[in-house]
């Protein structure tokens, strides 16, 4: 785990560090390597802006999050696929049940994630899914709890990678799980230029977690899932224009996009918004509504398609917030 970390680190490009995550001082694998603190990650700074629980959670927000998801969810459902013991997170205690309040929403995205992973399961013998700037891993291992024929790959910076292969070990020992580290020895390369993911490379893992700006190195179109839920929003533009070219370029025939992403946020250092974000004319959106309990966020779920569809500018146009394109886009 540490010597992935350390070359993550070494090779990633300045601009994936945007100025919502440029957090972390020299002096912070000090801190990532503890063990004690390594063990109650979810409770201090190791989780600190991709856990709602620590920045967002009041006593009352954590019940009517948890009321509203009940009337969405089956509370069978959120019980089987709650998760508020690895890492020490705080939690809030309901009708004799602990529940973690950043959890909730993973489950939600789980939720809605769940028919549409199930129908392409059971056409396939392998699933898989890559997730862009998922934190401490907490939807990946969800969704290969519940489709165990997944392959969860998980992309981003190399201090929350650490914290998601060491959740994901807590959680599943026995887990095959491939790093940076691995692949540069299973492929026999010592450049990450000379690098070339392919799907074989990939199959017989549970979890493959790399760093982002690797995703350029993957050479086939066979992802059946992307995933980016709130995390586009904190990255600079340049950066999101690499995510998208190439899941666009990835992502299988009839592949699904999840998105989720603020409406308008600039804490990256650009002014962010989703009706920009660079879509082709390739996606038919089959889920389009404001996010659950979080209003100022935008959820939606494309599908990959061979023909362009001609109102997806149009579409994305109309959403907040409202400007000249908004309003020409009725003429």
């Amino acid at each position: 785990m540490k010597k992935s970390y350390h070359l993550s680190k070494a090779l990633i490009p300045s601009h994936f560090v945007s100025r919502h995550w440029d957090i972390y001082s020299k002096s912070f694998e000090i801190t990532l390597f503890d063990k004690e603190k390594l063990s109650k990650f979810r409770n201090n700074e190791l989780s600190f802006k991709c856990n709602d629980s620590l920045e967002k959670r009041t006593a009352s927000k954590e019940l009517r999050v948890l009321e509203s998801l009940s009337h969405i969810v089956n509370k069978d459902f959120i019980e089987a696929n709650k998760e508020e013991k690895i890492g020490n997170p705080k939690t809030f205690s309901f009708d004799k049940k602990l529940f973690d309040y950043h959890d909730l929403f993973l489950i939600y995205f789980l939720y809605v994630l769940s028919p549409f992973i199930n129908q392409k399961s059971r056409k396939n013998t392998k699933i898989f899914i890559l997730e862009i700037g998922g934190g401490y891993g907490g939807l990946a291992y969800k969704i290969k709890r519940l489709f165990p024929k997944t392959t969860c790959i998980l992309l981003d910076l190399p201090e929350t990678n650490f914290i998601s292969n060491y959740y994901i070990k807590c959680l599943e020992p026995k887990a095959k799980i491939l790093n940076l580290e691995k692949i540069l020895e299973q492929k026999n390369v010592k450049l990450v230029e000379n690098l070339s993911i392919t799907k074989s490379d990939l199959f017989q893992y549970d979890y493959v977690i790399l760093p982002g700006y690797l995703l350029e190195n993957f050479s086939e179109r066979f992802i059946d899932f992307f995933i980016n839920t709130r995390s586009f929003m904190e990255m600079n533009l340049q950066t999101i224009t690499f995510y998208f070219s190439n899941i666009q370029k990835l992502i299988s025939p009839n592949g699904l996009f999840y998105c989720v992403n603020r409406y308008k946020k600039s804490t990256s250092g650009d002014i962010v918004k989703f009706k920009e974000f660079p879509f082709d004319k390739f996606w038919d959106p089959i889920v389009w509504r404001k996010s659950f309990f979080q209003p100022m966020i935008h959820e939606a779920l494309f599908e990959r398609k061979m023909e362009e569809n001609l109102s997806i500018k149009k579409k994305l146009s109309r959403l907040k917030p409202y400007d000249v394109e908004f309003f020409t886009s009725f003429i």
